[in-house]
């Protein structure tokens, strides 16, 4: 399950609560929207509401209404990491997000130019859900009270994401990516130093300044997402307080790996020792 959905849905749930701070819900519908958040919240809370990343996922989210591309990053490799330790925490995850989609959201198994999503009363149809028909009642409610929209936004990415798994799932696992795939020692090429990435998330020899290595002192931690961008390209952040700096990560083979800055340049090539 790509924990990008389950941080989306903690980002709807973190934002909604602050706005709803000092005042009641709108009606039914908000309200039965928040028990699932609520819910999920609850089962994330119980695990890792400690964790750093956890933390500042929703304070941030508290505070703009959004989460930054590092918070939301972290939290997800958390996320998975629990996930992947914990089988009954992965469980508890999916079926939140998948009772959410099959209550809130379903989609129409048709053929492309059919292809529609019906969330709430609002209904997108068209073979690029170019073609959105709303009912006045929904507007309205989406005007009264935002969360609404973010909420409903989060139930159609849920959509998108069971149906890409479900075409997807048949053709067979690729090699695993994530913090799972960089964990290890590695080599730049053409250098003798090693680079080296714990499964803590503590690294060594990762943090680059102007196209070189840099290293100030002190720890230095390593977070990497666990799904890969539209390039094929995972997100890796490296920090050594007070230094902090994105990456992208794409992967050639399991043992070998080329690393661009996070405007696309690329930096290095680095190889499994």
């Amino acid at each position: 399950m790509g924990m990008e959905v389950v941080v989306g849905m903690l980002i709807a749930w973190a934002a909604g609560k602050a706005r709803r701070a000092g005042r009641g819900l709108n009606g039914l519908t908000d309200h039965a929207l928040e028990l699932t958040t609520q819910r999920l919240w609850e089962v994330v809370d119980a695990k890792l509401g400690r964790d750093p990343a956890i933390q500042r996922l929703v304070t941030e989210s508290q505070q703009h209404g959004d989460a930054t591309p590092s918070a939301r990053t972290r939290a997800e490799t958390a996320l998975q990491e629990a996930a992947d330790r914990d089988p009954r925490f992965a469980a508890a995850l999916e079926a939140i997000v998948a009772s959410q989609a099959s209550d809130g959201v379903s989609t129409a198994a048709t053929e492309p130019p059919s292809t529609s999503i019906h969330a709430g009363g609002a209904v997108i149809t068209g073979p690029n859900f170019g073609e959105i028909n709303a009912t006045t009642k929904i507007i309205n409610k989406v005007v009264q009270n935002p969360l609404i929209s973010v909420i409903v936004i989060v139930l159609v990415l849920v959509a998108a994401f069971f149906g890409i798994r479900a075409l997807t799932a048949s053709s067979g696992g690729g090699e695993k990516g994530g913090s799972a795939a960089m964990v290890g020692s590695w080599k730049t090429s053409g250098s003798s130093s090693t680079k080296v990435f714990g499964e803590d998330g503590r690294c060594s020899g990762f943090y680059y300044n102007n196209g070189a290595p840099l290293d100030i002192g002190g720890p230095m931690t390593c977070t990497i997402s666990s799904t890969p961008d539209a390039d094929d390209r995972y997100t890796l952040v490296v920090t050594q307080s007070p230094n902090e700096a994105t990456y992208k990560v794409a992967f050639d083979t399991a043992d070998h790996a080329q690393v661009y800055s996070s405007t696309g340049q690329k930096i290095y090539e680095i190889d499994r020792s």
